[in-house]
């Protein structure tokens, strides 16, 4: 238990200076946190975001909880209204940037029909606020009665409900009939646009009041506060508690989508697993459709992969950012792939004398090798990308590219320009060659099959270099194009977005074995993958044990 701070002599408790002083205030209490989140009292100080996390958290649950912090800020006030309404009163919003009016006023509990009716009497503009309620509580007769568009949050909203209320159920066969249908409500802004709406089919972006169930417990940090939907905040407290609770299973199952067409309406699932496997593999109409504004876990890193495998996803991300990014890390990694994917597909018409280093690619020889010529030219353009273009030779098995960069090498080389020292070999290609060598060059040629190579570098320099940076470790041609699968499937979650250091400009990004598991999960059986994680107490199969089933199986045939 943290003990309360004590005022120093003369100086005022947090709690008896006025509300306007304690929020400027960042001091940290975990009793303060808890107290306010069970609605007990508000904390001393509240200028720390998880302490105001907590407060709004506690509002939600507890009606007559903060009343006094009504007014302080709009994030309280929204609060505190959303609150009123769920438990029967309808509250006087300012006047006349309305700032004050709640997103969600459906969570942690349904307003009644007659409260949402007097509030859309009230205040026309919560029409759509008031229908995703009806939803939520199965308020088929008060939907029917707003009649509104089809609005496709509206419509996965009652998807999720419709298992235990039958009005849900009629809400959503209702929209989901319509040929036409409308986003008009935003559940990643908190928005509500009918004049900005568009047309859209059920594309898996709400926030359904079962997702809202998953919490984090509150500690000292700073925001944004997050769990697995961090994308969406629509009760604007991050889903903050004093205890971990995850969040019941979609009921549909994502994954048979991944070897499927996409229907028009996306069934009810959490589309992240397809958003990984569309970035994963580089594929434009998948991932235009279903991505979301705001980046999911390793999402980044799989798109990497996915410009670095597909020519025409690089193609479609190089009109989506900066030619030349100035800074930030995510347009900087992106242009970094699309210019190592446009080098191995032979295009330097970007490449200038003066292209910031900034955008330059680490690895320019996997999935694929581009022209000996290309690796020349580009030395010779831009100088500080020389020796991995002779380690590209060395992977491509350029025999005459690498003799031609050694003995023909742009005029400018740093390596070069100081006099060769009495220890260094007299020949001069041998001399380059020990001037540029390190061991990620050593590697390669250890490992490439034209033994020439090696024989040169090992006249050249004797004793292997010392190891550089670890991701190079991941960097051999030899490494990359003949990497084994690890071969094991995730059974609980066969897509497995998954990061690390690698040869991807320092990433490793993966999916799981997604593509064996496409074939094999159906052929095993749920009920056997169901009893194994049991038996196992591991949700994880390597293949020698899959073959072991399969085995049973035949033999019981």
């Amino acid at each position: 238990m943290v003990k309360p701070d004590k005022p120093k002599k003369g100086q005022i408790p947090f709690d008896q200076l006025p509300i306007e002083k304690r929020l400027t205030i960042q001091k940290y209490d975990a009793d303060d946190c808890k107290d306010a989140i069970h609605g007990r009292r508000i904390p001393k100080a509240f200028g720390h975001e998880v302490h105001r996390l907590c407060i709004i958290r506690g509002i939600r649950y507890h009606h007559g909880f903060a009343e006094e912090l009504r007014g302080v800020t709009p994030e309280f006030t929204r609060a505190l209204n959303a609150r009123d309404i769920m438990s029967g009163v309808i509250p006087t919003f300012s006047e006349p940037d309305r700032s004050d009016i709640p997103y969600c006023i459906w969570h942690p509990d349904v307003p009644s029909e007659d409260t949402l009716r007097l509030l859309v009497q009230r205040y026309p503009d919560m029409i759509y606020h008031a229908a995703r309620a009806c939803a939520v509580g199965g308020y088929i007769d008060l939907y029917k009665e707003l009649d509104i568009l089809p609005e496709v949050h509206i419509a996965e909203e009652a998807g999720y409900a419709q298992r235990n209320r039958k009005g849900s159920q009629e809400i959503y066969q209702n929209i989901l009939s319509q040929p036409v249908k409308f986003a008009i409500m935003n559940d990643y802004k908190r928005t509500v646009d009918v004049s900005g709406r568009r047309v859209t089919p059920l594309n898996g972006d709400t926030a359904a009041y079962s997702s809202l169930e998953a919490k984090s417990t509150f500690h000292e940090s700073k925001g944004p506060w997050v769990h697995k939907s961090y994308y969406f905040n629509i009760t604007e407290d991050w889903g903050i508690d004093d205890h971990d609770c995850e969040a019941p299973k979609t009921p549909d199952d994502d994954f048979p989508l991944v070897y499927s067409p996409l229907p028009t309406d996306l069934p009810l699932i959490n589309k992240d697993g397809l958003i990984s496997v569309a970035a994963y593999i580089g594929d434009i109409d998948r991932y235009v459709r279903l991505r979301r504004p705001e980046w999911i876990e390793d999402e980044l890193g799989l798109v990497v992969h996915g410009i670095y495998h597909n020519a025409f996803f690089a193609k479609w991300w190089n009109s989506q950012i900066s030619e030349t990014p100035q800074s930030g890390l995510i347009e900087c990694t992106i242009r970094r792939a699309i210019n190592a994917r446009r080098i191995m597909s032979n295009d330097l018409s970007w490449v200038t004398v003066d292209v910031p280093d900034l955008v330059l690619p680490e690895m320019i020889y996997y999935p694929s090798f581009a022209q000996g010529t290309t690796y020349q030219e580009l030395a010779h353009i831009v100088p500080s990308m020389y020796r991995l273009c002779l380690q590209a030779c060395i992977g491509a098995g350029y025999v005459t590219t690498w003799d031609n960069l050694l003995l023909q090498p742009p005029e400018d080389i740093s390596y070069f320009q100081s006099p060769r020292k009495p220890d260094e070999p007299e020949d001069l290609k041998l001399w380059r060659i020990s001037r540029v060598v390190g061991a990620d060059i050593w590697n390669e040629a250890q490992l490439a099959s034209n033994p020439q190579f090696l024989q040169e570098i090992s006249a050249a320099v004797p004793k292997k270099p010392d190891s550089g940076p670890d991701w190079q470790d991941y960097c051999s041609a030899f490494g990359l194009y003949h990497r084994i699968p690890e071969g094991v499937i995730r059974v609980d979650k066969p897509i497995w977005p998954s990061g690390g250091i690698g040869p991807y400009n320092g990433q490793r990004p993966g999916i799981g074995d997604v593509d064996y598991a496409a074939f094999v999960m159906d052929a095993v059986g749920k009920d056997v993958w169901e009893e194994e994680k049991q038996r196992q107490n591991s949700s994880y199969l390597p293949v020698d044990r899959i073959y072991e089933f399969l085995k049973t199986n035949r033999a019981s045939k």
